[in-house]
């Protein structure tokens, strides 16, 4: 082997091991949702008015306080600040995720069952009725981990695809990287 050869096999392979040993495709993706969320939702989080949970295939993020959360015309016109567009503004492509909303707070079953679909239509007022999944009776997680709150689940599910391109039929395909 060459002088040259060798050099360069010694700067190689650390590097291909680096890559290997990285962060899978699905952690990258669910790092970048935590990223864009914890931008969306920042002045929330100082405010107190939200939790960002990271999660090893996603995030959860917990509304506290007791807001009925409207699907009304002002909140979907951005004419009230409203904690739910910081959410939206961080999510990926819808189908890179699953969304799943449940309420653990100390509200009456019904406030907030209330609560629960209102958020459901902010979601699909924005485009999101495909990610929407049933809502678990209890959110995944030991107890205690869980905040008391309206909790919004978000799970990355990246597509299972033989290339790595975003392109294959000529239309634009999620994937994750």
């Amino acid at each position: 082997m060459s002088p040259h050869a060798r050099r360069l096999a010694v700067l190689v392979c650390p590097l291909t091991l680096l890559a290997a040993c990285g962060p899978s495709g699905q952690q990258r993706t669910a790092q970048r949702l935590d990223e864009r969320l914890l931008v969306g939702l920042g002045p929330d989080i100082a405010a107190g008015n939200a939790i960002l949970q990271p999660l090893p295939d996603g995030a959860r993020v917990a509304l506290l306080g007791s807001s009925p959360y409207t699907a009304d015309d002002r909140a979907l016109d951005n004419q009230q600040r409203d904690v739910r567009a910081g959410v939206v503004e961080g999510l990926l492509d819808p189908r890179l995720m699953q969304i799943q909303v449940a309420d653990t707070s100390a509200l009456p079953d019904h406030e907030r069952e209330v609560r629960i679909g209102n958020v459901g239509r902010y979601l699909e007022a924005y485009g999101l009725h495909a990610t929407l999944q049933p809502a678990a009776s209890q959110p995944p997680g030991p107890p205690g981990s869980v905040p008391a709150g309206l909790l919004i689940t978000i799970n990355v599910q990246c597509p299972d695809r033989p290339y790595r391109s975003g392109y294959g039929s000529g239309a634009s395909m999620p994937v994750c990287d």
